[in-house]
């Protein structure tokens, strides 16, 4: 119940600004990347999402900055919802084979399903509030 409380904290501290007008470059939508540059980019999201996983409940200062860069490029990109919940799922799996090789439990993780709920609310508010400028 607490890290429900937090998890609307959260929100309400990221999602209190006013909608996003402007224009997203085409060419720098994931779609449109070289395929060294679309696996780059990929590897960049996963790292910057697994740091912020590993810090989530935490009272790190500046996370809430961290999950907002994150969420921007990922905005900026047209990365699709599914691809992020993708990345949870790897890192999650990652983690899963780490703690079982360690000898310990893997039902923490279930934990971090406020993360993805939290990554994704917040990047399809940003989708939906982002006008195209041809509306």
């Amino acid at each position: 119940m607490a890290q429900q409380l937090r998890l609307a904290e959260k929100l309400k501290e990221r999602l209190g600004y006013l909608g996003v007008y402007y224009k997203r470059n085409p060419q720098t939508f994931l779609r449109n990347m070289t395929p060294s540059e679309k696996a780059d980019m990929l590897r960049q999201l996963k790292q910057d999402y697994r740091e912020i996983i590993l810090a989530y409940f935490s009272d790190e200062r500046g996370l809430n900055d961290k999950i907002d860069q994150l969420i921007n490029l990922m905005f900026l990109i047209d990365l699709p919802i599914a691809q992020v919940v993708e990345i949870h799922m790897e890192i999650m799996d990652e983690f899963s084979k780490h703690l079982k090789l360690e000898g310990r439990s893997d039902e923490i993780l279930l934990d971090y399903r406020l993360t993805l709920i939290d990554m994704l609310a917040h990047l399809c508010e940003m989708y939906r509030r982002s006008i195209p400028r041809d509306a």
